[in-house]
């Protein structure tokens, strides 16, 4: 087996996405690294997993050496499945560097697929039928360093997928930072719960009555329209920080939360994620 589980499960994502898009391309064309590759350049040299009391808990950690003769590390979380953690080990025993987050945010209509730089580092420490993570804390995000975009029958990708990736990534920061700043917020086990909490807060107007927050009204509200819908002004200056504002008024928060939910979700999730890999032991599988 030459890549990891993540990578298949990658592999899967597309196969359903290409159901669904536009075109003639053909399918080696939609799909990505996952299966055009480039991502088959490296082997795998061995295979952890901690698996928790569901399977959401599940984290897989595999051991690749490139090419070059380069030793890395992946990390695929079942709680968080459009991510993959990527390492490189510089030779200190156990230790290694963060050095990408590996992001395949899917939708019906296409994909954003991108590489988001990291500086961090963990330890993991194999023992003598399994191993040890140690993560101190989330690494840092540097910026998005690569990635494409497919849209229905539209695709970008170079520098023209770069700057429209990072201006989502602000984008979402910013969604992201207003979330936190929430209080009562629970804790989500997974992106449909995510979903199904946000969205009547989000987008109020799109949801039943029954649905809407305690605080919106449309009594004496001021209204504006974009993409054919009346958003209520007054809830959205109400409610959200002044950052967001226009981005709710002109739809780009809507288009953001349909085309990239799960990157939304990740990024909420950012420093659990990484919570919930620090102190865990994994079996070793090969």
């Amino acid at each position: 087996m030459k890549r990891a589980i993540f990578l298949k499960r990658r592999l899967i994502v597309f196969l359903a996405a290409a159901f669904f898009l536009a075109g003639c391309n053909s399918l080696m064309e939609k799909s990505g690294k996952a299966i055009d590759g480039a991502a088959f350049k490296e082997k795998e040299t061995g295979v952890f997993r901690f698996q928790g009391k569901n399977k959401q808990d599940r984290v897989e950690l595999a051991q690749l050496r490139s090419k070059d003769g380069m030793e890395l590390i992946a990390i695929s979380l079942s709680g968080w499945p459009s991510l993959e953690l990527r390492g490189t080990v510089p030779g200190a025993q156990g230790y290694f560097e963060f050095t990408s987050a590996e992001i395949l945010s899917s939708h019906l209509l296409g994909w954003n697929e991108f590489s988001v730089s990291l500086l961090g580092n963990a330890v993991f420490r194999e023992e003598e039928q399994g191993g040890f993570l140690h993560i101190g804390s989330a690494p840092k995000k540097i910026q998005i360093s690569g990635g494409r975009i497919r849209l229905k029958s539209s695709r970008l990708s170079g520098n023209e997928a770069l700057t429209a990736l990072r201006n989502r990534h602000e984008r979402i920061l910013a969604l992201t930072d207003w979330m936190h700043q929430k209080i009562n917020v629970p804790l989500f086990k997974n992106q449909k719960q995510f979903e199904q909490y946000w969205k009547p807060i989000l987008f109020p107007e799109l949801v039943s009555k029954k649905k809407r927050p305690g605080e919106y009204s449309e009594k004496n509200a001021e209204w504006v329209k974009s993409d054919s819908i009346k958003w209520n002004k007054s809830y959205t200056e109400s409610a959200f920080s002044e950052d967001l504002w226009e981005i709710r008024n002109q739809a780009a928060l809507l288009r953001d939360w349909e085309e990239a939910a799960a990157w939304i979700y990740i990024e909420y999730s950012w420093d659990s994620i990484f919570g919930s890999l620090d102190g865990i032991t994994l079996q070793k599988l090969k």
